[in-house]
């Protein structure tokens, strides 16, 4: 048995009726891909049941320390029950997407048995009328719990349950199943009597470690500047939330996001998605007279620490970046700017520093107290009247690759993530990203957002406000090239016309200064300024690669060595052959002399 980490217990703890405690995803599959066409119900029973082989992670339900006195352990369940877990429902007809948020939205407004491994998939059929999916489609709606799984440790399962072909072969078993045995009340408190007889011991490890990076965290922002904002203001979305939830998506496309990077230098991809869900979130509180006037809504970003090789060990491996997003600021351009320069300081100290910090915070409290604090704040609420935050951020790595993945035969079009909310904390952001798309998935408490569809055309406001930013910058780019380019040909043509009009006149010159040199045998030419001359002849041509670099970098681009002047050489080669009758005369008449 494993036992859940404080950090994995928090979202035990602060399980309620109104605030469940849910991650998971929506997937879109086209069943026209698989064998026969269609996809049964019996068929995917038997393909999850082969899929759920490859890991024995879908068979762990929670087992309780007696009277709760310590965090509970993860057990293998024996008497697991996979119909259970696996719902067949459909949609209202036409079966649209705004049927289908309507249900993912009332799914996720409920928790699910903890007494069972705490996970569901519900297969959503009639599927006919939303755009990317042909008729006669059908969608997935699979759900964790957050104490089981966080964002990235979800996706790792959710792609055990996909495969790279359609052709599933059916009832093959990849490892052997094995359930733990269910231990005994006796057993149980024979582990948690020396875990609390040993809390002491922790709580002041844990005391010097809090200590410790506390004065790290405090160094680091003197040192790296304190935050631009230190108080978060109160929004409509800082309130205590209802049971009922509403939910919406968009879709980005992952070559656009990349174009919008080079609006601010060194922006990352996550920069620009922050930027444009706070220009979306902007756009949306300033209709409902609720955006504060000078100070930025601050998000929690979730950022992952979890190790390449346990990334199938579920649980929450997970620190925090908080920062302010932007929201005060109508410039899409210095909006980027300031969420790089954010986030840039931020990431580091979340996993150096935040981490270590919160893990220690945990460790500190006895299970008892944390369980505690717990019921309190879902009892008073208290959350929602002091507001630390107003909406959490976070981008769970997609599907890797352009490659297709299936369910039980039915190609998987698109996913869309679903990240829960609680008090204080009404409005979740959740991205993924699958082949060259990246999905938004946005899930609100109903009663502080009854009106989705217009959030998603803000957040679509916003992306088009930085494409056409973008568009706009690329086009100054472009004149400012072509202007580079005619310069350089002016020049170039300038060259071109000089040159031959250099070269005819040192020509013709060369015959007289021969014919001089001739008459006065004792006198040397005079080569050097012609020398000095060619050397300062331009090129014939200039290197296409100085073209786009403006004028500034003309002058350093290299030149092909300049064509030396004929008349440099001291036997004249541009002179006629003598015949022999004038060479005799001339001999005469040096004689005569």
């Amino acid at each position: 048995m494993k036992q859940l980490t404080p950090m994995d217990s928090h979202f035990f703890y602060f399980e309620g009726p109104n605030q469940p405690m849910m991650i998971g995803s929506l997937w879109l599959c086209d069943q026209s891909t698989a064998p026969d066409g269609i996809v049964r119900h019996k068929e995917i029973l038997q393909y999850i049941s082969d899929r759920l082989n490859t890991t024995s992670y879908f068979r762990r339900r929670l087992e309780h320390a007696p009277f709760q006195l310590d965090d509970p352990y993860w057990l293998e369940d024996e008497n697991f029950d996979l119909e259970y877990h696996v719902r067949h429902v459909g949609l209202p007809q036409p079966g649209d997407w705004r049927q289908l948020c309507i249900f993912t939205a009332r799914t996720m407004s409920r928790s699910v048995d903890m007494e069972r491994a705490p996970w569901e998939v519900y297969i959503i059929e009639g599927v006919n009328n939303v755009e990317g999916v042909p008729p006669n489609s059908f969608a997935v709606l699979i759900r964790f719990h957050h104490a089981y799984v966080d964002g990235k440790s979800s996706l790792e399962l959710s792609t055990a349950l996909m495969e790279e072909t359609a052709a599933h072969e059916y009832g093959r078993r990849d490892r052997i199943e094995v359930a733990e045995r269910a231990p005994t009340r006796l057993e149980m408190w024979a582990r948690t009597a020396p875990r609390m007889m040993g809390q002491t011991f922790r709580s002041v490890k844990a005391g010097l470690t809090f200590s410790r990076k506390s004065l790290e965290l405090v160094n680091r922002l003197r040192k790296e500047g304190l935050p631009d904002q230190r108080r978060v203001p109160k929004t409509m979305f800082n309130t205590a939330v209802s049971p009922h939830r509403s939910y919406g998506a968009y879709t980005w496309f992952i070559p656009e996001l990349k174009r919008m990077r080079q609006l601010h230098k060194g922006a990352s991809l996550n920069d620009v998605l922050l930027a444009i869900i706070a220009g979306g979130m902007r756009r949306y509180l300033s209709k409902h007279n609720q955006l504060p006037a000078s100070e930025s809504l601050v998000s929690m970003c979730p950022v992952s620490i979890r190790p390449e090789d346990s990334k199938i060990e579920g649980g929450n491996l997970i620190s925090a970046m908080y920062i302010a997003i932007g929201t005060n600021l109508a410039d899409p351009v210095e909006r980027l700017r300031v969420v790089q320069a954010r986030t840039a300081k931020g990431i580091p100290i979340a996993k150096e520093v935040l981490c270590d910090l919160s893990n220690a915070a945990g460790d500190m409290m006895p299970p008892a107290v944390r369980a505690l604090g717990a019921w309190v704040q879902n009892k008073t609420h208290v959350s929602s009247a002091i507001p630390v935050i107003n909406t959490v951020i976070t981008n769970v790595p997609g599907i890797p690759g352009n490659t297709t993945r299936y369910f039980a035969g039915a190609a998987i079009r698109d996913v869309f993530p679903l990240v829960p909310v609680c008090d204080g904390m009404a409005i979740s952001h959740g991205m993924t990203g699958i082949y060259d798309r990246l999905n938004l998935g946005v899930v609100a408490d109903r009663g502080v957002v009854p009106d989705m569809d217009f959030y998603i055309e803000c957040m679509k406001a916003s992306t088009q406000e930085y494409l056409d930013t973008t568009n706009a910058f690329e086009a100054k780019a472009l004149a400012t090239a072509a202007e580079q380019l005619k310069a350089a040909k002016a020049i170039e043509a300038a060259e071109s016309a000089s040159a031959p009009k250099e070269a005819a006149s040192q020509a013709a010159g060369a015959p007289a200064k021969s014919k001089a040199r001739t008459r006065r045998a004792p006198a040397k030419p005079r080569s050097k300024p012609v020398a000095k001359k060619a050397a300062s002849s331009p090129d014939a041509a200039v290197p296409a690669a100085a073209v786009p670099a403006a004028k500034k970098h003309l002058e350093a681009v290299p030149k092909a060595p300049a064509v030396p002047a004929r008349s440099t050489s001291t036997a004249g080669p541009a002179l006629a052959p003598k015949s022999p009758a004038t060479a005799a005369a001339q001999q005469r008449k040096q004689e005569g002399n």
